[in-house]
């Protein structure tokens, strides 16, 4: 019996619809009522509200958009926006006047409310295309810290790990997807290739045995190295702020690390500028130490 309801009480609503878009406020004198007198310009206004509420409801896209949705509840509030504004045009053909600028007003708030609840498909669709854009280019500049560093701690070295080789079809399926037209689910595979690089930096840069498998012809060949090793860490602590996004306590307490660590790079280089090449280089151990510490506190997990 209920669905029976339903199915006769649907073709009712799209009636009433096509009977409220199309019906004008009478403009015929109404009748005099004891004890209230009309105000023209008041009973003008009040109309030309009606007739917005009116366009709205027969133009208007979201309108159109939130009577197609497939959800109960916004089709009821369709059909009691259109109530609404058949009660204000009542009211005015009534001459209550206060009664019809309230309802009108409501009808307005439901038109608005409803164009919230049903979004223009093709700016949801823009601002999705917006975010997969900036998760390519985060992951593109990701991967290019991740070779330079690669090439930097181990020149010669295999170019990319089984972590990098999921992240490029990670980002290859993505960008055949965007293609398609389907970038939210773009942007999740992103996401994913972003934490298969970041985990990426985070073994490089935790890989103590780089360092001391290496053999060198002197000490100041070994700080030379040594020297590119800090550079590395250093230029990665702004890249991690960015792609971390850590908060601005947390940023602070890494930058203290970071100026350690720089004034113990600056000590370094007075000692290999006087020949102690030796000392320049466990100075640098305990500056890279520092820089490490700070690129832990933003949540890189690096290996002693």
């Amino acid at each position: 019996m209920t669905k029976i309801a339903i199915a006769l009480w649907i073709p009712f609503l799209a009636l009433n619809w096509a009977q409220c878009l199309h019906a004008e406020p009478q403009t015929a004198a109404p009748p005099k009522v004891v004890g209230q007198t009309g105000n023209p310009s008041s009973r003008t206004m009040i109309q030309q509200k009606l007739q917005l509420v009116k366009m709205m409801l027969a133009t208007s896209t979201a309108m159109e958009r939130a009577s197609r949705k497939d959800d109960a509840a916004v089709k009821q509030q369709v059909a009691a926006a259109l109530a609404v504004y058949a009660s204000a045009n009542d009211a005015l053909n009534a001459d209550n006047l206060a009664r019809a600028e309230e309802l009108a007003d409501e009808a307005l708030r439901m038109i608005e409310e409803l164009s919230r609840k049903a979004p223009d498909q093709q700016q949801a669709e823009a601002g999705q295309r917006a975010r997969y854009e900036e998760l390519l280019k985060e992951l593109r500049n990701a991967e290019a810290t991740y070779q330079d560093l690669r090439q930097r701690t181990a020149p010669g070295g295999k170019a990319s790990g089984p972590g990098i080789e999921r992240a490029r079809k990670q980002g290859d399926q993505a960008q055949a997807l965007a293609k398609d037209g389907r970038y939210r689910e773009a942007a999740e595979l992103l996401k994913d290739a972003h934490a298969e690089i970041i985990s990426a930096l985070n073994k490089l840069l935790g890989s103590a045995t780089l360092t001391y498998d290496l053999k060198f012809k002197s000490d100041a060949e070994e700080y030379e190295y040594e020297l590119a090793r800090y550079h590395s860490y250093e230029e990665l602590a702004p890249i991690a702020y960015v792609e971390l996004k850590p908060d601005q306590g947390t940023i602070k307490l890494s930058e203290r690390y970071v100026q350690e660590s720089r004034t113990m790079r600056d000590t370094a280089k007075q000692q290999a500028a006087q020949g102690d090449h030796r000392a320049a280089i466990n100075t640098l151990l305990e500056a890279i130490k520092r820089m490490q510490t700070a690129l832990r506190v933003v949540g890189l997990v690096l290996q002693e």
